[in-house]
């Protein structure tokens, strides 16, 4: 799913309080540097909710130029308040990460934040970039379609049981961007 040890890699910002002023959110005035480092690191494990059994996986883009699953622990828990960030999986664009490195963000067995009214019974996976604008790289489609194939076999799920986010019954969103595509989602899946 991610490349080797040796050829991979999670970097941060110098700042990344800087990072979350680069973003489109108000950012607490009184979470300095010190606070947002901290905040990298997952709670610990009285901070999530059961997963119920897994009836859908949840396909995101994350709709920022660069991210990581610590960074967008850091805007999930700093900025929006939430017990941690809000996927099971992060997919790297090659900014902070590998491109199409393969991070996990929740564990595995917590219910996430990614997709109201679905969190309880679906797997999120967020690939980083905003697919408003570009598409996604080759090594993060790559790595999508190994993940999925994963978890679909481990959940016991099939093709129709991967969404897109903005497909969700009831979803009032673009996510992942209008360079990714229902077609697209499906050739990954294909045999």
């Amino acid at each position: 799913m991610s490349g080797s040890p040796s050829d991979s890699w999670v970097n941060t910002p110098e700042s990344c309080l800087d990072w979350l002023h680069t973003l489109d959110v108000k950012v607490p005035a009184d979470l300095d540097e010190r606070a947002c480092r901290q905040l990298l690191d997952p709670p610990g494990p009285g901070a999530y909710t059961p997963l119920e059994a897994v009836r859908r996986i949840v396909v995101h883009h994350s709709a920022t130029d660069d991210g990581s699953a610590g960074l967008f622990r850091l805007l999930h828990r700093g900025v929006f308040g939430w017990a941690d960030v809000g996927y099971h999986f992060v997919i790297g664009n090659g900014t902070w990460t590998t491109d199409g490195m393969v991070e996990t963000g929740r564990p595995a067995d917590a219910a996430g934040a990614h997709a109201r009214g679905y969190n309880s019974d679906s797997v999120g996976v967020c690939l980083v970039g905003n697919f408003q604008d570009w598409e996604p790289s080759g090594p993060q489609l790559g790595s999508l379609r190994s993940l999925l194939k994963n978890l679909m076999e481990d959940k016991g799920l099939t093709s129709a049981d991967v969404w897109l986010h903005r497909d969700l019954p009831g979803m009032k969103t673009v996510c992942p961007g209008r360079n990714f595509s229902r077609e697209l989602l499906d050739k990954l899946l294909q045999d």
